[in-house]
This record gives structure tokens, C-alpha cells and sequence, in this order.
């Protein structure tokens, strides 16, 4: 993610497949609800200040909104940061702020509490995930807590989907984003200098459910979140569809 041509094409890219990406709102919902969960079980004293990266039209950053004492969203698409500044007005969510920057190279004199990145990671080549690691470390609190979510490289319903959706499988992602292996994405924290890092297995069914049955009955995603916090209890967690990592400084 440096700047250039190349980087330039690249974020063009990625900003025109989310800004046509259709997904069910209800399971939206709850994808965003669930990753609150996990956030409020990470750190439930509060989040305190909060930093969200890639924080698209804000759905999730106006909901930790409750959680924590501010929280800034960034972005690089000015479609995104207008959509989210006039939802947090609508609710009128006031200790919400969002801003237009690249993430790749945001600098900030403060430090954050909390540093959230959900469904970033993957978009990024190895050297530039690793970059980005140690960027949010030097912008986090002493005791502070980094939280990601990404796709999961062995993910059994992945496997699964190619063989059935065949080249269609493809257009439910954007090009330049890929799937994680867990274990390495833990290591390639404590390489970037986190004193701990622990890997969680979220999602089964909810996030490729939303993307695939987006006129679907609510209830139904209602029933994709039921199994995958089972599944995500049981022994073969590991073949999960999602991986949340959270790292302390």
C-alpha cells in the first residue's frame, strides 16, 4: 500500500466493488454485533478512545459508540466517510468522528485504547500487513488492545464454495483481497512487537450466508449466527469461515 500508480489503481479497485457490494442488512447487523461482543469480552472495563480502520459508512463504529469515551473511523473513499458522518448525525451519536485518510500511512500524535480492523488485513500483501502492524502499535496505549477479523485460508465452506460456485466464486471478492492462514497472522503480530496475541474463531456461515442470500428471510441470519457461535465453541473450530486475532501492546 505505498503510493504510486499502482496503489492508486489499487484503492480505485476496492473502492468500486464496496460501493456495489450487497450483503443482507440484517446480517450486516450482526456481523458488527458480534464483533462488539468479542470487543466487550476483550476489554470489559471499556474500550476507552478507539481508532477504526477501514471504517466504510460507520454502521460498526456508531455502535461501539456505547463502549467507548470517542471513537474516529478512517477510510480512504470520501463516499464512505460522508455516509458515515451523516449516519452518526441521524442517531445522533455525538463521540463518533470520521475522516478521510489513507491507512496505509495515517500518523496521529495521540495514542488510541483500542485499535479495530475488521476485514483489512487481507487486502494487504505480507510486507504490507506487517507494516500496518507495526504502525497501529505505535499508535496504541500502553495495555492496549489491537482487534482484527479476517477470512480464514482453511476455512471448509471456502473450500467448499469454489468447487460448487466454480469461477463465480470470485465475484463475491474483490481482486485484490485474499484469505489469512490464523497461526501466521498471530506470529506476524508478536514479529511486529505485541506482547501477546491470541487467535479466535468467529464465523461459519453468517458472513458468506449475508453475501449470498441477500433478499433471504431475517430469521434465517438469525439462524447463521446460532450455528457459527456453536461451531465456533466446538472442536473443529479451526475450519471456521472467520478469524478474529486480538493483540496487546
Amino acid at each position: 500500500m505505498r503510493s504510486g500508480a499502482a496503489d492508486t489503481e489499487r484503492v480505485d479497485r476496492e473502492i468500486d466493488f464496496f460501493s456495489n457490494w450487497v450483503v443482507h442488512p440484517e446480517g450486516d447487523a450482526l456481523r458488527f454485533e458480534r464483533e462488539r461482543r468479542l470487543l466487550r469480552e476483550a476489554r470489559p472495563d471499556g474500550l476507552g478512545s478507539v481508532l477504526s480502520l477501514g471504517c466504510g459508512r460507520g454502521l460498526f463504529e456508531t455502535l461501539l459508540a456505547a463502549d467507548a469515551e470517542r471513537v474516529l473511523g478512517i477510510d480512504v473513499s470520501p463516499e464512505s466517510i460522508e455516509a458515515a458522518r451523516a449516519r452518526a448525525a441521524e442517531l445522533g451519536v455525538a463521540n463518533v468522528a470520521f475522516e478521510r485518510r489513507d491507512i496505509a500511512d495515517f500518523a496521529f500524535e495521540e495514542r488510541f485504547d483500542t485499535i479495530v480492523c475488521v476485514g483489512f488485513l487481507h487486502h494487504l500483501s505480507d510486507a504490507d500487513g506487517l507494516a500496518l502492524l507495526q504502525r497501529m502499535r505505535r499508535h496504541l496505549a500502553p495495555g492496549g488492545l489491537v482487534h482484527t477479523q479476517d477470512p480464514n485460508a482453511d476455512g471448509v465452506l471456502r473450500k467448499v464454495g469454489r468447487v460448487v460456485l466454480g469461477h463465480r466464486y470470485d465475484t463475491y471478492h474483490s481482486a485484490d483481497e485474499r484469505e489469512l492462514v490464523p497461526g501466521r497472522v498471530r506470529d506476524a503480530f508478536l514479529a511486529a512487537g505485541y506482547a501477546q496475541a491470541t487467535v479466535r474463531y468467529v464465523d461459519l456461515t453468517l458472513i458468506p450466508g449475508m453475501q449470498l442470500f441477500p433478499n433471504a428471510p431475517s430469521w434465517t441470519m438469525g439462524a447463521f449466527a446460532t450455528v457459527d457461535r456453536a461451531f465456533c465453541a466446538s472442536p473443529f473450530a479451526r475450519w471456521a469461515s472467520g478469524f478474529a486475532v486480538d493483540a496487546r501492546r
